[in-house]
């Protein structure tokens, strides 16, 4: 009997102890393998080998925790973690610009934060001074030029434009200069109504604070439109007025990018600040080819320009003076360039005129003039001449303008001084006889 249960405890002992041992090699033999690196990861630090005592003694220290699980689980590889994908940033976007209400950008300006209303205003006043000497006689004084105020912008849209100017040197003939507004449809069309200039001479155009010289020359002046007016109220005409402004329609552009300039007016013919007093108006048209670049409408390269530009074309219109019944046929060619600080431009100009009181003769004028200048210093001085001729029917009409000028850009075109010299001479009943003539002119510009 007791030999049965001492062999009943050996075998159970036997049993349990082959368990173990099988349980134990299971564990040992076990191996983690490593996960293929993923594709998106260009480099992986490769884990640190242990020596196979030390994995053992790892394993083995967890025995419990191990032998509890199933098999299957002890076999199954345990999944990589998930490598986060890493994106580029978009880079931000610009801040945009804050649009400015009030400021100085050519001019002090006011406007809608959505820029859909602006008005910006602009002014200049020419203080000089004067000395001539004339038939052995000298004259010499001081007088304001010019004395102009402006204001310009848009209206809704950046296509409706207006421009009124004021000149308060002449506050009791003429205070009211321009007055007018304009729709541009497109580069090829815009229509501009009311007070301006007469798109006939270039340099009645150009404004009088962007001349080389202290005024324009004797043939713009000579052709400007003329006005019959009857000062004595007679009922007779016995003046003519001469400023290169009315009132009208003109249709202009720049088509062709700008290749071309065009305008054709449409004007009462009598002048500013006046109704029509008959039944015919004053007919205008203007075309210049710009060859090469843009010249502008300034005298003179103060830009300094670093490409050259130049132009020619041709102008005329035809009028029906109030009053005389003159009827007035002009015709003018213009041309000219700028490149790197030098400029030169000329106009020459006809006119035919028939006169309203048949007993008289009709008249055909000519007048011309040419000018040129350079900076000696860019933006700073400026050294110009001119020669100006005019060529009336009749005896004893003829007149002459020779020049030669001095400019000094103080502070840009905000502060500017104007010198010039001129001999003046002119067919009279003595013959000819020659002026001399100085001026000085200080212009401040904002």
């Amino acid at each position: 009997m007791l030999r049965r249960r001492i062999l009943g405890l050996t075998i159970i002992f036997l049993s349990l102890a082959a368990s173990q041992a099988q349980a134990k090699d299971s564990v040992v033999g076990f191996q983690v393998a490593q996960p293929p690196a993923p594709a998106s990861v260009e480099k992986v630090a490769a884990p640190k080998k242990e020596s196979p005592l030390t994995a053992k003694q790892s394993v083995v220290g967890q025995k419990t925790l191990t032998s509890s699980k199933k098999s299957s689980a002890a076999t199954a590889a345990p999944a990589p973690a998930p490598v986060p994908e890493v994106k580029a940033e978009a880079p931000a976007a610009p801040a945009k610009e804050e649009v400015k209400t009030t400021g100085y950008k050519k001019g002090f300006f006011i406007q809608t934060s959505d820029e859909k209303y602006r008005l910006q205003i602009n002014g200049y006043a020419q203080f000089e001074t004067d000395y001539d000497r004339e038939a052995g006689k000298n004259k010499f004084g001081f007088r304001m030029r010019n004395v102009r105020l402006t204001f310009s912008g848009h209206l809704a849209t950046k296509k409706l434009t207006y421009k009124l100017q004021v000149d308060f040197a002449k506050f009791k003939d003429e205070l009211l200069l321009d007055a007018w507004t304009q729709y541009k449809f497109n580069d090829m069309v815009e229509v501009r109504v009311g007070q301006q200039d007469i798109p006939w001479i270039r340099q009645s155009i150009i404004s009088s604070s962007n001349l080389e010289f202290t005024d324009r020359s004797i043939a713009t002046l000579e052709f400007l439109n003329a006005q019959a007016q009857d000062t004595d109220k007679d009922g007779k005409p016995d003046k003519l007025v001469k400023n290169g402004r009315d009132v009208g329609v003109v249709v202009q552009g720049t088509p062709f990018n700008k290749k071309m300039e065009y305008n054709v007016g449409f004007f009462n013919g009598s002048g500013t600040n006046s109704t029509n007093f008959n039944n015919q108006l004053l007919y205008t048209g203007r075309a210049v080819y710009n060859i090469v670049g843009e010249a502008g409408y300034e005298e003179g390269d103060f830009a300094h320009s670093e490409k050259p530009a130049a132009y020619f074309g041709g102008s005329g219109n035809y009028n029906v003076r109030d009053l005389s019944d003159d009827k007035v046929t002009q015709f003018g060619t213009e041309a000219g360039m700028k490149y790197k600080g030098f400029a030169f431009q000329s106009e020459f100009f006809y006119r035919h005129t028939k006169p309203g009181d048949t007993t008289l003769a009709t008249t055909n004028d000519y007048g011309y003039y040419a000018q040129a200048g350079y900076f000696l210093i860019p933006k700073h001085l400026e050294v110009d001449a001119r020669a100006s001729q005019v060529f009336l029917q009749g005896l004893q009409n003829d007149k002459a303008e020779f020049m030669a000028g001095l400019n000094y850009y103080v502070l840009g075109q905000h502060i500017k001084l104007q010198s010039d010299y001129a001999v003046l001479p002119a067919n009279t009943k003595n013959g000819v006889e020659t002026s001399q003539r100085w001026r000085l002119k200080l212009q401040t510009k904002f």
